[in-house]
């Protein structure tokens, strides 16, 4: 179950004026520390931007098939500096390649 079921059952089960239970507080601050747990870490993401780069490259959706390096690159200006260097010399290479052949 995602934030938004979550969030949208919780709506359905309650009349917006009523205050929530400190249970269903205490269970969404635990959901949202789980989430956090699962975010990537600059090492993790350094170790898939090369894959992550091919993607895009290659015309795929790098986002959509690895969230969390695009969240990661989103927030982590160290790591989008590295995307930034890499995609620019795949981009540069790859019209050189193809003029060899």
């Amino acid at each position: 179950m995602n934030i938004r079921e979550l969030i949208q059952r919780i709506r359905n089960r309650l009349r917006p004026r009523d205050e929530l239970p400190d249970e269903v507080i205490v269970g969404f601050l635990r959901i949202l520390e789980k989430v956090r747990e699962e975010e990537a870490s600059c090492g993790e993401v350094y170790s898939r931007l090369d894959e992550y780069v091919e993607s895009q490259v290659h015309g795929k959706d790098a986002a959509r098939l690895m969230p969390l390096v695009w969240e990661h690159l989103d927030m982590c200006s160290e790591c989008c500096e590295e995307y930034e260097a890499l995609i620019d010399v795949l981009e540069n290479v790859e019209p050189e390649m193809s003029g060899q052949a």
